[in-house]
C-alpha cells in the first residue's frame, strides 16, 4: 500500500485504483486486468474502466491484447508509466 501511495502522491490526479494498477504492473504483481481484479477482491468491469482511463486519457498503460470473450486484457507501462512507477519507487528525503 505504501507503494500505491506513493503513485498517488507523484501524480495526484490519479485515484487509488489507478495508482494500484501503475504499482502492480510496475511492480509485476499482475499483467492483466482479470488477474489483478482476482487478486485485489474487485469486479473485473471496474479494472476495465481504469484500465480506460490509464490507456486512453493517461497514457500510462498501453493494452497489449484483449480476449474478446473475457475481456482479460493483457497490460503493459508505458514509457510515462514506467517513469511514473520509478519516480515513486525512490526513497523519499525525510
Amino acid at each position: 500500500m505504501a507503494a500505491v501511495e506513493a503513485v498517488t502522491e507523484a501524480a495526484p490526479g490519479l485515484t487509488p485504483l489507478h495508482a494500484g494498477l501503475v504499482t502492480a504492473l510496475g511492480a509485476g504483481v499482475a499483467a492483466d486486468s482479470r488477474s489483478f481484479a482476482k487478486v485485489f477482491g474487485l469486479a473485473h468491469a471496474l479494472v476495465l474502466r481504469a484500465v480506460a482511463d490509464l490507456a486512453d486519457d493517461l497514457g500510462l498503460v498501453a493494452v497489449a491484447s484483449r480476449d474478446a470473450r473475457t475481456q482479460r486484457t493483457k497490460l503493459a507501462l508505458t514509457d510515462a508509466g514506467r517513469t511514473l512507477y520509478g519516480a515513486a519507487e525512490r526513497p523519499r528525503a525525510a
